[in-house]
């Protein structure tokens, strides 16, 4: 059987102009698919970033106007 495999098998060589159509067709297909995945994952990660960056402006707000209401802290209540 290993003898015939050889003979029933057809000759190949390096270049194939189906397998560079297959290769053709794959990444007209998946280039787009991979480009519009990227371009969605970077615009979610960017309003991602931008929603904590606003959060945390907010809490750094809300964090200094009780700081101003309060007594002034222990810095002053000191005796020389």
């Amino acid at each position: 059987m290993l003898a015939t495999l050889p003979v029933a098998a057809p000759e190949q060589t390096g270049f194939s102009f189906t397998n560079l159509l297959i290769l053709a067709v794959v990444i007209a297909v998946f280039y787009p698919v991979q480009k519009k995945i990227r371009e969605v994952a970077s615009r979610r990660r960017r309003e991602r970033w931008a929603r904590e960056d606003l959060e945390a402006q907010q809490q750094l707000d809300r964090r200094d106007s009780g700081d101003s209401g309060g007594s002034g802290g222990s810095a002053g209540s000191g005796s020389l």
